[in-house]
């Protein structure tokens, strides 16, 4: 970077440079689903590509993907494919069993950004075009990349087990997790990545259990409060909020990871569940059909002051917040369709962001909260997909064959890939 000027410009151009549509380009059609709505903010980036002696055609033109990839599924830029009406300029260069040198210009010519990673092989490519662009994203914008954050999910295969696994921003990773002959769901990342909370359902009931990463080890937290479901972690990941069933009906509890009820937060006739803590502590997101239907609710827990948050429709389930507590998606059924919305944290406003016949639901954000990641279905399968948080970009996550469902996604910047996989 030539001055740190730059850098707030370009971060600040995130937020204010005008809208247009634009094409995408280097994605085949199984991996970019549909196209619609506004950039809302993205930057505009352009590439020129040049030749240095001795590389071959199909080397560039995989490093040149690679890049655009990359950038694309960080949900911070668009690619153009003219130069007009662009942001920046990415000019690359890749030498083969050297090196692959980047250089970012403004409109007005100005180098923005130099960076030059080494590559010995072809097989560093990939981690080096990754390494590359987390750089160029935190060099322009101040933000962290979420390329190599994790998310967790369950998978159900033909023979009915349900399995915890981890994938990668990019679903290209299928590592599994937790694979011990039980009906695992619903899991839930601790704040800090250090764990992970899941639920057991057997013939025992129903249990919460935790994953803790550092050891491998597998410990059940709480296994005498009756029915339990789910359960979301506190920020500091001291406790929990859970749904706990009594005679048919449902009431949230903060509760310790000791296993002991620190405090009753509702106390309903009604049916009272999908608690989500947001990331500062303050807020409580649930659901329940106090209503006469089954609506989002929100509690400020300092005052207990607690407000229905959606009205459009009879029913609206799975909130979730975004990592900055401003923002909450949600699923809702339209037309006898689950879609995916978004509103503020005030319940405000209110935009519909997924379309279409099939339902989209269980959502939840990315770590930057530029990007969703929900459940719909291919055929009859459950699978993951991911869009942006303005609409448009939708595609598919994984590339798992039929019979394979996919659902319960959670997400978490925090974790760290271990080497080899």
């Amino acid at each position: 970077m030539h001055s740190m000027s730059y850098k707030k410009i370009i971060g600040t151009l995130i937020f204010f440079i005008s809208c247009f549509n634009s094409p995408i380009l280097g994605f085949n059609d199984e991996e970019v689903i549909d196209i619609r709505g506004f950039n809302y903010g993205r930057l505009q980036i352009a590439f020129n590509v040049e030749k240095s002696p001795g590389s071959e055609d199909q080397q560039l033109e995989k490093t040149v993907e690679l890049l655009k990839r990359n950038l694309m599924w960080s949900g911070l830029f668009d690619i153009k494919d003219i130069f007009d009406k662009y942001d920046l300029v990415l000019k690359i260069r890749y030498v083969p069993r050297n090196e692959i040198r980047v250089w970012i210009y403004s409109p007005d010519n100005t180098l923005l950004f130099d960076h030059r990673r080494p590559v010995s092989d072809e097989n560093e490519l990939q981690p080096a075009a990754i390494k590359m662009v987390e750089e160029i994203i935190f060099q322009l914008t101040g933000e962290r990349s979420i390329l190599r954050s994790a998310i967790a999910y369950v998978e159900k295969d033909q023979s009915d087990r349900y399995r915890i696994l981890l994938t990668d921003a990019f679903g290209e990773k299928r590592f599994i997790l937790i694979d011990d002959n039980n009906f695992n769901i619903l899991p839930r990342w601790k704040p800090n990545a250090s764990a992970l909370l899941f639920t057991t359902l057997g013939q025992q009931g129903s249990h919460l259990r935790q994953y803790d990463f550092k050891s491998g080890t597998i410990t059940t937290l709480f296994k005498n409060l009756n029915k339990l479901s789910g359960g979301s972690w506190s920020h500091t990941g001291e406790h929990l909020v859970i749904t706990k069933s009594i005679d048919g009906n449902s009431d949230l509890f903060k509760i310790n990871l000791k296993g002991e009820i620190v405090e009753q937060l509702t106390f309903r006739s009604s049916t009272e569940a999908n608690p989500r803590l947001s990331p500062d502590g303050k807020r409580l997101l649930f659901v329940s059909n106090r209503s006469g239907s089954i609506q989002i609710y929100q509690r400020i827990l300092d005052t207990r002051e607690t407000f229905r948050m959606t009205f459009e429709g009879n029913l609206n389930v799975e909130p979730n917040w975004s990592n900055d507590g401003a923002y909450i998606v949600f699923s809702g059924l339209k037309d006898n369709v689950y879609q995916i919305f978004l509103m503020d944290k005030e319940g405000d406003f209110v935009q519909q962001i997924t379309y279409g016949n099939h339902s989209a639901e269980q959502p939840v954000w990315a770590p930057n909260g530029r990007q969703v990641l929900f459940v719909s279905k291919i055929n009859y399968d459950q699978k993951l997909f991911v869009i942006r948080a303005d609409g448009t970009y939708k595609r598919r996550l994984t590339q798992s064959g039929p019979g394979i469902n996919e659902f319960n996604p959670t997400w978490s910047e925090h974790y760290k890939w271990p080497a080899g996989n």
